[in-house]
């Protein structure tokens, strides 16, 4: 039996979710350092209620095992959209968790798809993604790595708050994605990002002395280039 392009999933638009995700981290308020409040970036960027497994069985009377989740699930209900979380779990991975949800309403996922659904597996690998690039940036753990900080999974427990599998995730990720393949739309949130945070890697890496490179002057060089490229575009 033939199997048509049409009958089968689409590939994860890792370039959409890096995107969201890299925006997020440039504009939010609220993460200004590592690990931040999970709870209260939702609420900055949406109207998205929370409650934890155990109130949504006592006061609502709600089955938690019909939740399909063991850590967090979002739901709409009645037009309200509501990140049940368990609040039983270690905070690192309720925060995971509820990023991970959230990434399903930034990225408008489909919502109560079963297992079988040949969606399901695309959406879950974008949400972590999400998740990952938001709680773990990219740029960071490069520039680390940049200034001699081995990025091991210890230091990036301790640094961002994580658990040991997602960090450990997370540098095997890192370990096989070539920076430079990345579409100008990916990178050009890098810059902003590195002098964003520049005070928490200046803590959790201190630059060597022989390293002088300064975010600021790179940061106004690369505005002033930018400049003196839309200029001569302007002269043809």
């Amino acid at each position: 039996m033939t199997t048509f392009k049409a009958d089968r999933p689409r590939e994860p638009d890792f370039k959409r979710v890096y995107q969201c995700a890299n925006e997020m981290l440039v504009r939010s308020s609220v993460i200004t350092g590592f690990p931040f409040k999970a709870k209260e970036l939702v609420k900055e960027q949406a109207d998205i209620s929370f409650c934890t497994y155990e109130k949504a069985q006592n006061k609502y009377h709600q089955d938690i095992r019909q939740f399909g989740s063991d850590s967090a699930v979002l739901m709409e209900m009645q037009g309200a959209h509501i990140i049940f979380y368990n609040q039983d779990e270690v905070i690192y991975r309720i925060r995971f968790s509820i990023m991970h949800e959230f990434g399903h309403y930034v990225l408008k996922h489909k919502l109560n798809l079963t297992r079988e659904d040949g969606l399901y597996d695309v959406q879950e690998i974008e949400a972590n993604c999400f998740a990952a690039q938001i709680l773990m940036p990219e740029q960071l753990l490069r520039e680390c790595r940049k200034r001699g900080k081995p990025t091991s999974v210890d230091f990036i427990v301790e640094s961002f708050g994580v658990s040991s599998e997602a960090a450990y995730k997370r540098r095997n990720t890192l370990a096989n994605t070539v920076v430079e393949w990345r579409s100008r739309e990916e990178s050009m949130y890098d810059d902003i990002i590195l002098n964003k945070y520049r005070m928490l890697l200046d803590t959790i890496a201190p630059i060597p002395r022989q390293y002088s490179y300064s975010f600021e002057d790179d940061f106004q060089r690369e505005q002033e280039r930018n400049g003196w490229m839309d200029t001569r575009s302007r002269w043809r």
